[in-house]
């Protein structure tokens, strides 16, 4: 059987939610949504103002104005006041065909919600507030999907960082995949990483529950506290490995702290929060070790930072690119 592509599923945003909300929606749906997503943050953006509709149409329905149907006795009024009482239906009318232009299927509420997608630019960080109580950070060029089932509530991390801080709900455990894994919790604040050779995972308070599946044999470990851990694409999960919460939260407040990290880790952590890219001269360089506190962004400084601490200079080269290299004496 021949794998479907994204030319089988829906290419609007108008389509894509008749298509979540549809009864026969599968799970091949929900990964091709993800990827229809991730293919440009046009569709992100789209798909979140088609659900803004529908939300409002929602409301509409719910509106007991719409529903008031009592007779009235037929007397004769003025021809103005006819007009205008023929217009008020009217204008009924078009509020109900907004509410189920997307569908019948859309006045079911006993059905689970579509998703909802939120998303960063570049350099941007976003705070978003879940209707459970639950709440999101969302770092520089990130993208998630966030959806309610009866059994669970779900957030998968298409791309960059978040931090979930999770109302408790025993019957309804919060769950973020990314990659080949998934982290379970109920109630708790948590860190995921989506990164080029897998995912890292961090956890602040309470308890998580990592779970991988992929070419090796499904894992599981529990996180404590000040704990992180990294999955590969493979599944593949790594030892956890104590943190210091500050530095681990730094960036929800703008900051990068590093403490005798590779300067080739922190120019990767830099080159997140801007379209200017820093590149090492040689391989070398990127094995110096650099502590300090910058701002997320603040790339001028951070290059006033290694000039003056471990005299790197810095040229810009070709396209958006900045080379740093050492100093010639």
């Amino acid at each position: 059987m021949n794998t479907p592509s994204l030319q089988d599923f829906p290419d609007s945003a108008e389509d894509w939610l008749a298509r979540l909300l549809s009864p026969e929606c599968t799970a091949s749906d929900h990964a091709a949504f993800e990827e229809w997503l991730a293919l440009s943050p046009r569709n992100v953006l789209d798909y979140a103002e088609v659900e803004r509709i529908h939300q409002l149409a929602g409301a509409l329905t719910a509106d007991p104005a719409l529903h008031e149907t009592k007779p009235h006795p037929a007397v004769r009024t003025p021809a103005t006041r006819r007009q205008r009482a023929w217009l008020r239906p009217l204008a009924w009318a078009a509020a109900l065909v907004l509410a189920v232009s997307g569908g019948l299927w859309l006045l079911g509420d006993s059905r689970p919600s579509p998703p909802s997608a939120y998303a960063t630019e570049i350099g941007k960080q976003r705070r978003v507030d879940l209707p459970d109580g639950s709440s999101l950070v969302l770092d520089t060029n990130t993208l998630v999907q966030v959806s309610y089932q009866r059994s669970q509530r779900h957030v998968a991390l298409l791309k960059g960082r978040i931090q979930a801080s999770v109302a408790h709900d025993a019957d309804r455990p919060f769950v973020v995949t990314s990659g080949t894994g998934s982290v379970r919790a109920l109630g708790t604040v948590f860190q995921v990483q989506r990164q080029d050779g897998g995912t890292l995972v961090a956890l602040l308070e309470g308890r998580v529950i990592v779970s991988t599946q992929g070419d090796t044999p499904r894992r599981s470990i529990e996180l404590h506290p000040l704990q992180q851990l990294v999955y590969g694409v493979d599944g593949a999960l790594g030892s956890p490995q104590r943190i210091e919460r500050n530095v681990a939260e730094g960036w929800t407040q703008g900051r990068l702290i590093f403490e005798e990290e590779r300067l080739a880790d922190l120019v990767t952590e830099f080159n997140r929060y801007s379209h200017d890219q820093l590149v090492l001269s040689g391989s070398e360089l990127g094995e110096i070790r650099v502590s300090g506190v910058f701002n997320a962004g603040d790339q001028t400084a951070l290059l006033a930072t290694l000039r003056q601490g471990w005299g790197l200079q810095a040229q810009p080269i070709d396209g958006n690119r900045i080379e740093l290299s050492a100093s010639q004496h």
